[in-house]
């Protein structure tokens, strides 16, 4: 008399070949001959869970439904200037107390070289940081200003998003007399959508030339959407 295999009972069931002698926390994985072993789940095996379409550096993160999702594993740039010796002119501010950060103007052009000279996954042109992957970023900026419009003007520094979306936060120092120099320093956690894009802008209370000797923007992705 035969008897189909479904019909086994559980408790005349075999556990799968090789199991007595498999090391603990391991599976078995056919080999495409017609064999297998018993291993460790390694990285040859992850493609089995998701497809990764071809794209580097990504990782692996659960996903809180019994599954896993891929996430880009790592995005940064910056945007510096360096020993700039070229003032950058700027109009006063209606605003003189530099609150209203549409009167603020885009750092770029004549006194303002930027260069871009380490980025993955954000791209770098003239003045801005545009963000291919979407997540949170940690944003860092310093500068060294050692000229003032005047010997008692006050500048600020703000982060710009998309030529419109001004932070309400910003960094402001006064000169006290003549020759007075500054450093700035700010940092915030931004979310960015995909193609966004940061710039630096910078207003003062007072028409002159102000100079950024040195100064330095940095994007790192904290978490990808």
């Amino acid at each position: 008399m035969s008897i189909q295999h479904k019909n086994i009972p559980d408790a005349e069931l075999h556990e799968s070949k090789g199991v007595a002698s498999a090391v603990l926390d391991t599976a078995y994985f056919a080999n495409g001959s017609g064999s297998g072993s018993w291993k460790k789940v390694g990285i040859e095996t992850l493609k089995g869970i998701t497809s990764d379409a071809g794209i580097a550096r990504l990782k692996l993160v659960s996903d809180g439904a019994n599954g896993f999702k891929l996430y880009r594993d790592t995005a940064f740039a910056n945007m510096t200037i360096a020993d700039n010796s070229v003032p950058f002119p700027i109009t006063a501010a209606a605003d003189t107390t530099l609150d209203t950060g549409s009167q603020y103007s885009v750092l770029t052009g004549s006194g303002a070289p930027f260069v871009n000279t380490l980025n993955d996954n954000i791209t770098f042109s003239v003045n801005k940081l545009t963000f291919a992957t979407a997540g949170v970023y940690d944003l860092n900026f310093w500068a060294n200003v050692t000229a003032f419009p005047s010997n008692t003007a006050k500048v600020a520094f703000r982060f710009r998003v998309n030529g419109t979306n001004t932070s309400t936060l910003y960094v402001i120092n006064k000169s006290n007399s003549n020759g007075d120099a500054s450093v700035y320093a700010a940092s915030d956690l931004v979310h960015f959508s995909a193609n966004d894009y940061v710039q630096l802008v910078i207003a003062s209370d007072t028409t002159g030339n102000i100079l950024v000797h040195n100064a330095n923007l940095t994007a790192k992705l904290i978490k990808a959407d």
